[in-house]
């Protein structure tokens, strides 16, 4: 697995209620990423620009794809 770091400013205050509070631990803050990821790439998914894109880039590999396949 790949490792992504990632530096989140807080202020002091805050990073010290939610660390009190027990939510502000590697796997919340894990957790609360994994799923921001996973709604941005849903929403991704349902652009209709993003999907237009997708097209034109399928099509131009399209020929790549098929090269080499006819070789033993």
């Amino acid at each position: 697995m790949n490792m992504i770091e990632i530096t989140v400013h807080l202020p002091e205050s805050l990073a010290k209620q939610a660390t009190q509070m027990g939510i502000l631990t590697d796997e919340y803050i894990e957790k609360l990423l994994r799923d921001d990821i996973e709604s941005q790439l849903k929403r991704m998914a349902h652009d209709p620009d993003i999907q237009h894109e997708l097209a034109q880039i399928n099509d131009e590999f399209r020929i790549t794809e098929w090269d080499g396949l006819d070789k033993e």
